[in-house]
């Protein structure tokens, strides 16, 4: 699973939006946990299901 297919198959404009937001953050050089922990959350709060197929991308660095 690839952020590309997550986004493709999601209905839900404010899903995507969550998704790409952390997508965006993370991808930053110097992020730090604590400034993605927000995003996340907020995800995992409204989708736990894409959360976990996000965080497993997030953690393993595919960004595509």
């Amino acid at each position: 699973v690839f952020f590309k297919e997550i986004l493709k198959n999601t209905d839900n404009q404010i899903l995507k939006g969550l998704i790409l937001k952390v997508k965006n953050e993370s991808m930053k050089k110097d992020i730090k946990f604590s400034d993605l922990r927000k995003n996340l959350l907020e995800l995992m709060e409204y989708d736990e299901k894409v959360f976990f197929d996000v965080i497993k991308l997030v953690t393993r660095k595919k960004y595509k």
